[in-house]
């Protein structure tokens, strides 16, 4: 008799600080698919979903049933009617089918939603209300994940990415699929065990000297006879949730004693090491006073506005001391501004426009408009194929887009949030970044992957923004210690 497996994907990471919420049209800016579209629109693009399909596509005997596949950059919380909305078409769905023998979620899981502070929590309790206790649920988490009670309780198991930048989206997918192949198979009775960890970490790349040593024990002990995964997340502390922070999640084979006990090892070295986790940040000039000195070309990476983490994509440091002291040959990518880019439309390529650019958001936070005299260069759709591991193939869109000459700087100006951890954003505008003085782009981490190609000196900065990469940074309301 052929197994159902219900798929969902219901994705966000929420800044509770940000103020744009994550409404209906944010989710259809990035993707928003029901029913039979969503595996149209998912194939080979480097998704978790993605890996689903792949998994299970040659099994005669196990039928995938689609559901929603939603997905919006990362903002403030998740309107209730986005919220309705999903739930309703799931259950929808469930209940249209004569029977349901697993869920395979797609989830990021630091979602804030409107009446719904734990969203993928109460998400997830609402489907195991419905189906029962007996039927396997997995999930496919980020590595940035606020892993609560809830999620524990009421799942199978739960898989976090295991790298930052996130180049094993694809591969935790997988995973997650596969486990969920074996569990209905009968060859794995997955047990889980889950620790919190209260500690709210920066911003860190998962090799960096910082976290290697854990990477490592984990890895060492996911070896032992048994153990199905061993995982944990780095938390997301923007979220302003009572249970954020630091997890770990351990997955045996029907051995809950062994879950528990590696689950323990792995938190406790967690918690030793605590104050190793830290990050440093060089001031904005220092950052400039390098990129003069070094011959090749050097990242500016601005993690306080980054698109990817809640920030709104308009602030000026940068540019704004670019200008000031005058120096050439930086290509910034991207400064959100639909106006602006409606004036360059406007205008057309090669004329000159005059610009208030950026900075619409609270000034405190964003630097306030630029004045600037600006020449078009170009003009496009804004779309563009990422090409670097993460997410590879997959589209991107930053809506309407301008890229304008300021006193030599090149300036990526959008429609749309987007955040620029691909080069493809500069080679698709005609832009080479290999041949830049300065690449500025608003990314945290995930930049790393690319931007290394073509340059040596790659320099974070933590400014003014909705996103800052330091915890330290927020007045939280919410959490709990």
């Amino acid at each position: 008799m052929t197994k159902k497996i219900l798929t969902i994907e219901f994705r966000h990471e929420t800044n509770s600080f940000c103020p744009n919420p994550a409404d209906m049209q944010a989710y259809k800016n990035f993707r928003c698919l029901v029913g039979n579209e969503v595996f149209t629109h998912v194939r080979n693009n480097g998704t978790e979903m993605s890996a689903f399909l792949d998994v299970f596509e040659g099994r005669q005997d196990i039928e995938l049933i689609p559901s929603v596949a939603l997905c919006a950059m990362p903002s403030g919380p998740v309107t209730g009617d986005v919220y309705d909305f999903v739930t309703k078409k799931v259950l929808q769905v469930i209940r249209t089918q004569d029977k349901i023998d697993g869920v395979l979620l797609d989830i990021h899981g630091a979602m804030v939603a409107e009446g719904h502070p734990d969203g993928e929590g109460d998400f997830i309790e609402l489907l195991r209300q419905e189906l029962g206790s007996e039927i396997p649920i997995m999930a496919s988490l980020d590595l940035h994940a606020n892993v609560t009670e809830k999620m524990a309780r009421y799942t199978n198991g739960l898989i976090p990415y295991n790298t930052y930048p996130h180049v094993d989206i694809y591969e935790t997918g997988k995973k997650a699929a596969l486990l969920m192949e074996k569990t209905l198979d009968g060859i794995h009775r997955p047990t889980m065990a889950y620790r919190r960890i209260p500690y709210l970490m920066p911003l860190l790349p998962s090799q960096s000297p910082e976290l290697k040593p854990l990477y490592d024990l984990a890895a060492e002990l996911e070896k032992t006879p048994g153990v199905l995964s061993l995982r944990f997340s780095h938390g997301f502390f923007p979220a302003d949730i009572a249970e954020m922070g630091m997890a770990v999640i351990a997955i045996t084979d029907a051995d809950p004693v062994l879950a528990e006990q590696i689950a323990d090892t792995l938190s406790e070295a967690i918690k030793t090491h605590l104050p190793r986790l830290k990050a440093q940040y060089t001031t904005l000039d220092e950052a400039l006073d390098i990129a003069l000195q070094e011959s090749g070309t050097v990242v500016l990476a601005d993690a306080s506005d980054n698109p990817g983490a809640g920030g709104v994509g308009d602030t000026t440091h940068i540019l704004r001391r670019i200008l000031q002291r005058k120096i050439t040959g930086a290509a910034v990518a991207t400064i959100l501004d639909p106006a602006s880019v409606d004036l360059c439309i406007a205008a057309g390529v090669g004329a000159q426009v005059n610009l208030q650019l950026g900075g619409w958001s609270d000034s405190r936070y964003s630097g306030g408009p630029l004045a600037v005299t600006a020449v078009v260069k170009k003009l496009t759709d804004g779309k563009y194929v990422l090409k670097g591991p993460m997410n590879h193939g997959m589209v991107a869109d930053q809506g309407n887009t301008a890229v304008v000459e300021i006193a030599g700087n090149l300036v990526l100006i959008t429609s749309i949030p987007r955040q620029p951890f691909d080069l493809e954003v500069f080679r698709s505008h005609g832009i080479d970044p290999a041949v830049q003085k300065i690449l500025v782009t608003k990314s945290s981490i995930h930049y790393r992957v690319t931007y290394g190609t073509v340059s040596n000196t790659m320099i974070p900065l933590a400014l003014a923004g909705y996103a800052s990469p330091v915890p330290d940074n927020y007045n939280y309301r919410n959490w709990q210690q």
